[in-house]
């Protein structure tokens, strides 16, 4: 299962690498605000996204998610009816990226905040992955770069209000990540969208629909008929 080897990964990194991921997680939570939230992907940090602010937080857990694909390919919600929506690695355990993002347009509101987390192709970590072990992770995970998924939202009239990566070097040894986080902000200088691991926030392009005056600017005369004209007619 996808998701449970992504929980095992997670689980056995090192506090220095969850702890730059986990900061990323406060600057997306910063953003998104609404008052009904759906979580759909590895549900094990869902709490790091809970807030007393919604009116309601559902979750739906990776291998439900990955049923419904394969069934009927829809997601079981109603039309707009979610303005917080999180996705945390949902893209990178799906068969069909572009067709989930199709569902998640079609059950977000006009106003709705998406955020997501996922692995980046466009870094280091994308360049060795074709030569590491596909039976482990994150290796066998699907990655999409930052340029694919900004592309994929774009095209549904959304637009990014949030991009970050981290974790630019794939070394998960604690002593190796506490050397590279103290020279992590050269990272943001130098190599922005190199980390392996990305974080998006997008939001809906709505054009508003209110009515305009129109100002002429030029005056118009009705002028009488004359009188010569008026007449002749009977």
């Amino acid at each position: 299962d996808k998701y449970r080897n992504l929980s095992k990964w997670y689980r056995k990194l090192s506090p220095v690498f969850k702890k730059e991921v986990f900061n990323h997680f406060l600057d997306l939570k910063k953003l998104i605000h609404g008052k009904h939230a759906l979580f759909l992907g590895l549900t094990d940090y869902k709490k790091k996204f809970e807030s007393a602010h919604y009116l309601s937080f559902l979750n739906l857990d990776g291998t439900t998610l990955c049923e419904h694909e394969s069934e009927s390919k829809r997601l079981p919600f109603e039309d707009n009816s979610y303005d917080v929506i999180i996705i945390f690695h949902g893209l990178d355990s799906t068969n069909n990226p572009y067709n989930l993002i199709r569902e998640i347009d079609r059950i977000a509101t006009d106003d709705v905040k998406i955020a997501i987390v996922g692995f980046n192709n466009f870094s280091l970590w994308g360049l060795i992955r074709p030569i590491m072990k596909k039976s482990s992770y994150p290796w066998s995970a699907d990655f999409h770069s930052v340029y694919s998924v900004k592309e994929w939202f774009k095209i549904l009239s959304y637009d990014v209000i949030y991009k970050d990566t981290s974790n630019a070097i794939p070394l998960f040894n604690q002593v190796f990540q506490r050397y590279f986080s103290k020279i992590g902000f050269l990272q943001k200088f130098f190599m922005p969208n190199l980390g392996g691991i990305y974080y998006y926030v997008f939001n809906k392009k709505v054009l508003p629909l209110t009515p305009m005056k129109v100002n002429f600017k030029q005056k118009y005369i009705v002028s009488p008929f004359p009188k010569s004209s008026l007449n002749r007619i009977k």
